[in-house]
This record gives C-alpha cells, sequence and structure tokens, in this order.
C-alpha cells in the first residue's frame, strides 16, 4: 500500500482495476469486506468506504442480503476513443456501433436569445436565436449522459415541433440538409455540479467525463454546439504512450 495516498482510494483502484482486467465479471460477487478487509491489511470501514464510492459511481451494485455485486452495465462502456477518432461523434452513432439500444428522455427545450456564449459557439451573432434541448440518454435502459445541444435556430424553423425523446435529432438534422459531419472536439474530466449529478444520480463533485464538440455540415457551416457529461463507470478513454 502507498500510505500517502487515502487508503480506501487505494482498494477502490484495486477493485476498479480487476473489474478492468475481467477478474471480476460483470455480474459476480465481490468478497466481502470482512474478507477484503484482511486480504489487503486494512480496517473494515476502509473497505466499507472504498464499496460505497464505488457503489455511487456505478461500478458495483449492492443486494441486501446477499452482497455487493459487479453492475453488469460495465460490459458496454463506451469507448471515447472511438468518438475522438470517428466523423461522426455523437452518443448515437456510438451505440449503434455498440449494438445498444438507446432512448432519450427530454429534460425540456426552446428558443434561447441573448447568450453570448452561445451565440459564439455557434458563430451567431447577438441577436440570432438559438435553439436549446436537454436530453438525458440510456442505453439499454441504463442512464449513460445527460447532454445539452445547441443549434442555430434559422436552420431548423420547425424543430420546436419535433419530439426528440422519439425522433433522431441527427436525422432530423439530416432531413433539413444540415447533418453535422465535421468536428472539434474537447474531451475534460470535471466535476458534476447540481444539475449534472441530479440528471446522473451520482453525488455532488463527482468525476465525470465531459465532451464537448461543435458541428459543422457539408459546407462548414456551425450547426451543433453540444456538451454531453457522462458517468466514467459507463464510460472510458485510453491513450497510448510511447518512450523515445
Amino acid at each position: 500500500m502507498d500510505y500517502r495516498m487515502p487508503l480506501y482510494i487505494q482498494i477502490q483502484d484495486i477493485i476498479v482495476k480487476k473489474i478492468e482486467e475481467r477478474s471480476f465479471l460483470p455480474g459476480e460477487m465481490i468478497p466481502s469486506e470482512r474478507k477484503m478487509a484482511e486480504t489487503y491489511g486494512v480496517n473494515r470501514m476502509t473497505v466499507k468506504r472504498a464499496v460505497g464510492k464505488l457503489v455511487e459511481e456505478g461500478y458495483l451494485v449492492r443486494k441486501p442480503g446477499s452482497g455487493t455485486y459487479v453492475a453488469k452495465r460495465d460490459s458496454k462502456k463506451i469507448d471515447y476513443n472511438d468518438a475522438l477518432q470517428g466523423s461522426n461523434v455523437g452518443i448515437t452513432a456510438m451505440f449503434k456501433q455498440m449494438g445498444v439500444e438507446l432512448t432519450n428522455q427530454v429534460l425540456g427545450s426552446g428558443e434561447i436569445c441573448g447568450s453570448r456564449f452561445l451565440n459564439y459557439q455557434l458563430g451567431l451573432s447577438e441577436q440570432q436565436p438559438v435553439w436549446g434541448l436537454h436530453r438525458v440518454r440510456l442505453g439499454d435502459g441504463s442512464l449513460f449522459a445527460v447532454e445539452y445541444t445547441y443549434l442555430p435556430r434559422h436552420y431548423f424553423e420547425d424543430v420546436e415541433k419535433m419530439d426528440f425523446g422519439k425522433v433522431s435529432l441527427y436525422d432530423y438534422m439530416d432531413a433539413k440538409g444540415h447533418l453535422p459531419i465535421h468536428f472539434t472536439i474537447r474531451l475534460i474530466v470535471c466535476s458534476a455540479g447540481g444539475k449534472v449529478a441530479e440528471h446522473l444520480k451520482v453525488k455532488r463533485g463527482t468525476a465525470v467525463y465531459m465532451l464537448e464538440y461543435q458541428g459543422a455540415d457539408k459546407d462548414y457551416n456551425i450547426v451543433e454546439y453540444t456538451r454531453s457529461y457522462m458517468n466514467p463507470a459507463f464510460a472510458e478513454y485510453r491513450y497510448n504512450a510511447e518512450g523515445k
């Protein structure tokens, strides 16, 4: 053990590593808190805290009277490497590649006027309106992400008539001749604020992925600005580094 790092975090890392290496399989019961305390030479409260954090983050599931199990959803993590290397970075495209059924819950939508930040991101003048769409995204019924999408209103004049709980946003944009196919992408890890934490069902301050992208159509008109927040229990990003 590295005693410079809190012990419960080290236990968390050990458990997550075992999950990622498939030593603990989705749906498998992990060793008891007592057993892990003995194995790693720590007290049970340390293990209990580590396990509790991993339950909050979606890696583990507690079943009263039975034990603690690896969450089955872990087997369908979204791989952000595909998003950053592909031509279509939307969650819908990633889910299709994985064979996951995607459903949406619309949190709200409407016209936004006078937002300097959004107008700047979309390359609009301050007077031009923006259309906002906020959604929770679910894969095979499991909550994966909360997504905030903004479109230039003038390209999508009948957007308010669409039910994006049922209709694909990109199918609609394609029908209007403004499907985003060129992207500028930024991936960061950030702390979940109040609303994001509430929608992702994690504690405020939990580290989450934020995938931010601008999408441009075939004529390089900016037609989308999106921020997608995802629980890292259901997503991963990998990189390769080579020494000289």
